[in-house]
């Protein structure tokens, strides 16, 4: 199945944030001061033994994973949105699993034109209390699901430190949200009018995407999903990642098999990915942060 985010943009056009954007210490008596040490050693086992155990039961598999995705949309009347953002936060609590949620993701210096999702099959725990990423508030959706899909901009922090917090226990800084872009070229891709949206050219030759600012420790997809010149088929999609540097070109051969003039959304998506430890969930908590934007243009 293509990428859901790819399956409502027929007729579409994009906008960026530029411009929007125990021991208790007893002195005893000297002449009573007889100590057994041969308990104390056995008891110094013990407890040695006791934490070996402890440490073993934090799994090195995945139990849980939580998602934030900002995304921007600019031509509204094109999507036929009323917004132009659209940002949800998720979480996943489960037994432990050796799935990973973004092995679908290109690694950096790599294209691919199978554009899909991951789904990693696990057996959830409960969810009959809602969670909350700080003060953001996630609402179970199903055994072992909770989400939100109706953020405003006020409620997203940027390079906020967030806390998950679930009736199955407490990550404290579990991940660090991401902050969008001042400048993203070329700028023709983010007219937000229908009547010039899909501007920017495409090349067969090649085309180079730049964006400010450049994100330490972070990765940069650009996906451009090509559809007929009337916008009612979906023809195919190149994604493509690399490291954040603020630059990335899509090697025109990639848009070579597509007819002139095919009209284009091109998702520009940051991600950072994370991983940390939970004591309350045994296991590891993978993360996923995602700013997206999307802008339009047509094939040459």
């Amino acid at each position: 199945m293509v990428r859901s985010l790819l399956i409502p943009l027929i007729l579409l056009a994009c906008s960026t944030e530029v411009g929007l954007l125990g021991y208790v210490d007893k002195k005893q008596d000297e002449e009573s001061a007889i100590i057994d040490t041969s308990t104390m050693e056995e008891d110094h086992e013990d407890t040695h033994v006791e934490e070996e155990d402890f440490e073993e039961e934090i799994s090195d598999l995945t139990v849980a994973f939580a998602k934030m995705h900002f995304r921007q949309i600019a031509c509204q009347g094109c999507l036929g949105v009323s917004s132009e953002f659209q940002i949800t936060a998720e979480l996943k609590a489960h037994y432990p699993t050796g799935g990973d949620y973004t092995s679908h993701l290109p690694s950096p210096g790599s294209c691919t034109t199978s554009v899909y999702e991951t789904t990693v099959g696990v057996t959830p725990l409960a969810a009959t209390q809602p969670a909350y990423f700080n003060d953001i508030t996630l609402y179970p959706s199903s055994q072992g699901i909770w989400g939100n899909t109706n953020l405003y901009e006020h409620q997203y922090q940027r390079s906020t430190s967030y806390t998950i917090m679930s009736e199955h226990g407490t990550v404290t800084n579990a991940f660090t949200s991401l902050e969008g872009f001042d400048d993203i070229q070329p700028y023709t891709l983010l007219w937000v009018d229908p009547s010039y949206a899909y501007d920017a050219v495409i090349s067969k030759l090649g085309t180079t995407f730049t964006w400010a600012p450049v994100i330490p420790d972070s990765q940069f997809e650009v996906i451009i999903a090509v559809y007929s010149s009337d916008g009612s088929t979906f023809l195919g999609a190149v994604s493509c990642m690399e490291d954040d540097t603020g630059f990335m070109t899509i090697p025109g051969s990639y848009i070579q098999p597509y007819p002139s003039y095919s009209i284009t959304a091109v998702h520009l998506i940051r991600h950072r990915e994370g991983l940390v430890e939970s004591i309350d969930l045994g296991g590891m908590v993978q993360t996923h942060m995602m700013w997206e934007v999307i802008g339009t243009g047509h094939v040459e």
